[in-house]
């Protein structure tokens, strides 16, 4: 009886130590799949994060390129809002004191992407001579072409039977311009 009792208590051991191996590999084989699953979840969010972080560069660099396109062709005359650049060019005379008046417009044929303009600047020497280097200096590509100086003396007679002479400048410049 006793011999059956310590068969009996080894059966179930065997028994017991397979379903507790069992039981530890099942287990281990559900952990390790969590595991993989939780690698994958991991890479996806990388992914992910990856790609929102290269959207948010993608979306800085447009606007980048946004502003440096906007800043380009602010420096081309629009041929379609050549008024605008007409107004431009008439508020330069008097806030450096001369008057400036565009005489004439032209957009040849032959040159693509090029308006001519030519203007009147009259003033003192200095205002003119300012002008005309605020021409040169203006934040367009100006190619200027010509450039005539003309002094226009007036006797002027004041209290006393004092004569003055006031001295005029004008100048006819010719430039062009690159547009778009």
């Amino acid at each position: 009886m006793k011999k059956t009792h310590t068969i009996f208590t080894l059966v179930f051991s065997i028994l017991a130590t397979v379903a507790v191996i069992c039981i530890l590999v099942f287990l281990l084989k559900v952990i390790q799949n969590k595991n993989e699953h939780a690698s994958a979840v991991l890479v996806t969010l990388a992914e992910k994060t990856k790609e929102k972080e290269n959207a948010v560069s993608f979306a800085e660099q447009v606007t980048e390129i946004k502003e440096l396109q906007d800043s380009i062709i602010s420096h081309f005359v629009n041929p379609n809002k050549i008024d605008t650049f007409v107004s431009y060019l008439e508020e330069i005379g008097p806030k450096i004191g001369s008057e400036v008046t565009v005489e004439n417009i032209e957009m040849p044929k032959v040159a693509n992407n090029t308006i001519i303009f030519d203007l009147t600047v009259e003033g003192t020497f200095r205002e003119v001579m300012q002008t005309i280097n605020f021409l040169e200096n203006i934040p367009y590509r100006v190619n200027i072409t010509q450039v005539y100086l003309n002094k226009n003396s007036k006797e002027v007679v004041g209290g006393k039977n004092k004569t003055s002479t006031i001295s005029n400048w004008r100048a006819d410049v010719s430039f062009s311009i690159v547009s778009l």
